[in-house]
């Protein structure tokens, strides 16, 4: 979607509309995203997401599917497919320990003594064996019954160590609240072995999308309506040719910035169990849904100070990086300019430059472009985009100085996986539900019966918000003291 230089000169009546942009929208909830691509700096994310066509599309009030169920006009269910691959956690049970060990408290499994650890799930099960973070020490589930749960959410295994030298125990540092553990295989006696674990999982949990309604509201004189607003022309890419009255302009634009920011940092105001909670003083419930970056357990966090390799090579691995349906592993990062141009430094020192050194036109018209939609690195695909908002300095966000006198909240950024699950499903799209609708209140200047005596006109205008999130996305920014 892009703006249109001067009058279009296809379209010489004076008001037709059905070339009316806004309108479009309205009769259209899946248009919406195409509508605030005209502001794509300040829309990086849900712009993104439009042009690649991550967004649920024809949804509908009580629609089942697959995939989604519509549960009421502001609530969306999606399926997030379970995975038959899944790491465990040490958890400290109601005593305040991660292990118990009867008979070697401080050398567990020594002399191939049993011993009590506590994890946070009961994925594993008898004869299988678990391999510790160090990726060396293993351990074998010895009892023979399925893992007790001691208190919610924190199960007791009996095992014993993996080794062939009988005076090896396990280090207990590696059995700190938290530290990972997973499968690595099973082992059972050679004849007459039972039964296995199943571990397969069919079917799929369910997400919520609350969706977050919002208004914004544009006011004209009489005046200015007698002396006709402009139409600002635009063509999406497909070329279809709308306009814009220049006041809906400023209106959209402003609709936009707040559709992005409810669509990344939004809170949900409803809980688990479908309870809302926050309301205004009359007791109205006021419901909002999540962005990404609150989705779920929220979006994990990466402190950085540099922009660096290391720094690049840590994110991709924590980032969970998936196939995309073009069969590309994409992932954006969007971020404030001084992540961006650090980015951009260092991609241009790691030698991403063309053999022609990016030199475009001819005589005095050359000029050097050094900018890159995208750079791919060890088969991933990295698309940096920059949102203006995150800079703080005259786009309204609130910001601390670091002490290099740069704006902090310039640094932030969050990286979002583009691909799809294993179920097929898009780690991350947008969510259009309930039409758009806008209203009138016309004053005196309209003439006969009015709803007040003001000499002008509003309009308002109301989009609802929303996201779908099956992946994590990651925080990056730098610290305050830093």
């Amino acid at each position: 979607m892009r703006y249109l230089p001067g009058i279009n000169p296809e379209i010489s009546t004076e008001s037709i509309s059905s070339y009316s942009l806004v309108q479009q929208g309205i009769n259209n909830p899946d248009y919406l995203p195409t509508i605030f691509e005209l502001y794509n700096e300040d829309t990086p994310f849900s712009t993104l997401l439009n042009m690649k066509g991550l967004k649920t599309r024809g949804l509908f009030d009580g629609m089942m599917s697959k995939k989604v169920r519509v549960v009421g006009s502001n609530h969306v269910q999606y399926a997030i497919p379970t995975s038959d691959i899944r790491k465990c956690h040490f958890k400290v049970n109601a005593a305040g320990v991660t292990y118990e060990s009867t008979i070697y408290a401080t050398e567990p499994g020594k002399n191939q003594s049993a011993f009590y650890v506590y994890l946070d799930s009961n994925w594993f099960g008898p004869n299988e064996i678990i391999e510790l973070n160090d990726n060396q020490t293993q351990l074998f589930i010895y009892d023979t019954a399925l893992p007790v749960e001691v208190a919610s959410g924190c199960w007791r295994y009996e095992v014993k160590l993996l080794t062939k030298d009988t005076s090896e125990y396990a280090n207990v540092v590696l059995f700190e609240d938290g530290s990972e553990c997973g499968i690595g295989n099973t082992a059972y006696e050679h004849d007459f072995s039972e039964t296995g674990n199943e571990k397969h999982q069919f079917g799929a949990t369910w997400g919520h999308a609350y969706m977050t309604l919002q208004r914004v509201k544009m006011s004209y004189s009489g005046t200015a309506e007698a002396m006709k607003m402009s139409k600002l022309w635009t063509e999406s890419r497909k070329g279809v040719k709308t306009y814009l009255l220049e006041e809906e302009d400023k209106m959209m634009a402003a609709a936009a910035r707040l559709h992005e920011y409810a669509l990344v940092f939004g809170k949900s105001s409803v809980t688990v169990d479908g309870t809302v909670v926050l309301h205004n003083k009359l007791g109205k419930e006021i419901i909002t849904g999540d962005g990404v970056m609150n989705q779920g357990d929220g979006a994990y966090d990466y402190p950085y100070n540099t922009v660096n390799m290391k720094m690049i090579e840590g994110l991709m691995q924590d980032v969970d990086l998936r196939v995309g349906k073009d069969g590309t592993t994409e992932v954006a990062i969007i971020a404030g300019q001084k992540f961006i141009s650090g980015f951009s430094k260092l991609m241009r020192e790691s030698g991403f430059v063309t053999q022609n050194n990016n030199v475009e036109g001819s005589g005095s018209e050359k000029g050097v472009n050094n900018s890159y939609a995208y750079y791919e690195v060890d088969g991933v695909r990295i698309v940096p985009k920059r949102w203006r908002y995150l800079d703080g300095t005259n786009t309204g966000r609130p910001t601390k100085m670091l002490s290099d006198n740069t704006p902090k909240s310039s640094w932030d950024g969050y990286v979002v996986p583009l691909g799809q699950t294993q179920g097929g499903e898009n780690q991350v799209e947008l969510v259009q539900l309930r039409k758009p609708t806008m209203g009138t209140i016309s004053g005196i200047n309209k003439g006969g019966e009015m709803a007040t005596s003001v000499d002008g006109t509003s309009k308002h205008f109301l989009f609802q918000t929303g996201v779908i999130s099956r992946t994590k996305v990651t925080r990056i920014f730098r610290p305050y003291n830093s």
